[in-house]
């Protein structure tokens, strides 16, 4: 009855909303550096393909001594208190659960910090496995990392979703032979992630579980 029997998520924008610390954590650093502190609009618009990426872009390319330091000490301090867990997600996580869907989550975010996160939050028991670049030794949209994380579930590509909020997102699917669905629940309008062409649009991540068991009552 399934039709997939795997599915891959990304963490940010996605299962969680972490903008709140990832701000706090930016403007920390750019402060021991004489900078101005950043808006939340401008930070959330460089967050999606990970921290050194993010850093580059936070100081336009040439990230000063310390700098990436400086945000993860921050940031490990504060991740947790002012992280939340979006709409719909634990709910929508059990009930794939009991239909005996394996899951894992395939983000950009450091694993330490993404396994900190969704332990302190309760979602941590519903995943095989959490994957960050670190462990996978590339960061999407790289088909090495969606394939790293797959692993865990012990199927096939052709039997896995991936489940996003930006076209960073459906690129990784595509480039590692998985379906991809996108909900704009992240830094993502509708109108960019329905560009991106996914195979499934969500109005909510509620929807996940008639895409992944066709005739499931929501």
């Amino acid at each position: 009855m399934l039709r997939y029997r795997a599915v891959l998520f990304d963490l940010d924008g996605t299962l969680v909303d972490s903008y709140a610390a990832l701000t706090d954590a930016v403007n920390f650093a750019v402060r021991q550096h004489g900078i101005g502190d950043l808006s939340p609009q401008t930070i959330r618009s460089y967050v999606g393909e990970g921290l050194e990426v993010l850093m580059q872009r936070v100081f336009a390319g040439g990230i000063p001594d310390g700098a990436i330091e400086s945000f993860e000490r921050r940031y490990d301090a504060i991740c947790c208190e002012q992280s939340r867990v979006l709409d719909d997600v634990e709910p929508t996580l059990a009930e794939l659960e009991a239909c005996g869907v394996a899951m894992a989550v395939c983000t950009n975010k450091p694993t330490a910090f993404s396994k900190k996160i969704l332990e302190s939050l309760g979602l941590t028991r519903f995943f095989r496995d959490i994957v960050g670049p670190d462990l996978a030794g590339a960061r999407k949209p790289a088909r090495q990392h969606v394939l790293r994380t797959l692993e865990a579930t012990g199927c096939a590509a052709a039997q896995a979703l991936f489940v996003g909020d930006m076209p960073i997102d459906v690129q990784a699917a595509r480039n590692s032979g998985l379906d991809v669905a996108v909900v704009a629940t992240g830094s993502s309008s509708p109108s960019v992630l329905h560009a991106a062409a996914p195979d499934h649009y969500l109005d909510h991540l509620a929807d996940l579980v008639q895409v992944v068991r066709p005739g499931a009552i929501a």
